[in-house]
């Protein structure tokens, strides 16, 4: 797969953190953490159990030809490794296949690893967010709509750390049934807020279907909130702050 820069990178710096990249084939993983975190050994750690996380994906689909390709819910199997079950639970609570889940289930693996030594945390992975921080922030929500062009979440502190999942039936690379500018999602189960982003996004065709997505959503237990943009409509349910 060819490298496609992602030039938003630049606009979401903090100016608090301190950012490093990790790349591994098809995971882009841009990272931030406190400043005395920061090592020159902290990006080869990450990037060798990105290497282990990838390997146990790549290894399951080996046995289970479907896994990677699947674009409805799987089995649960309990004797998989833990983060093909999060994958797989993520897409049976949300009715789609488990790779909807990938890039959090990557993102909440390498969070845990990074909490040890950093209290502000931010993975970005494709344009899904895993947040743990001590102070307010802004994350903007890239829509390519102009009726929504300056518009985005305050996250606040929180104990643990937050998925803050986005889908698009316009944009990116990413498989997608629906005609959504952008859905975006949040829970502290960052596999499920990634899976749950896909599943909303597949829902919204057109402008009628934005309350009836938001009433689906509810019914997810873990989900905190969920924004939906689409043409000249926004609608918001949950622990959601504009700004």
């Amino acid at each position: 797969m060819k490298y496609e820069e992602r030039s938003y990178r630049n606009r979401m710096k903090a100016e608090d953190l301190e950012y490093f990249q990790v790349l591994e084939f098809e995971t882009d993983l841009f990272l931030g953490v406190n400043r005395l975190a920061m090592n020159p050994t902290l990006p080869q750690v990450v990037l060798k159990n990105v290497q282990q996380l990838r390997q146990s994906i790549v290894g399951y689909n080996k046995t289970h030809p479907d896994f990677i390709r699947a674009l409805a819910p799987l089995a649960m199997d309990n004797s998989a490794a833990p983060i093909v079950r999060d994958m797989l639970a993520a897409g049976i609570i949300t009715g789609v296949g488990p790779m909807a889940a990938v890039a959090g289930a990557i993102s909440k693996y390498i969070g845990e690893i990074l909490a040890t030594t950093s209290k502000e945390i931010i993975v970005e992975n494709g344009g899904d967010l895993l947040i743990k921080t001590q102070k307010n922030r802004r994350v903007a929500l890239y829509t390519g709509n102009p009726e929504f062009s300056d518009i985005g979440l305050i996250i606040k502190p929180r104990k643990n750390a937050l998925g803050v999942c986005t889908s698009s039936g316009i944009m990116g690379h990413s498989l997608s049934f629906g005609k959504a500018d952008t859905v975006t999602v949040l829970s502290e189960d960052i596999p499920l807020a990634d899976a749950a982003a896909t599943a909303l996004c597949n829902r919204i065709k057109t402008t009628g279907d934005v309350a009836k997505g938001l009433n689906w959503i509810k019914t997810i237990p873990g989900i905190l909130g969920a924004v939906i943009i689409i043409e000249d409509k926004l609608g918001a349910w949950g622990k959601i702050e504009l700004s």
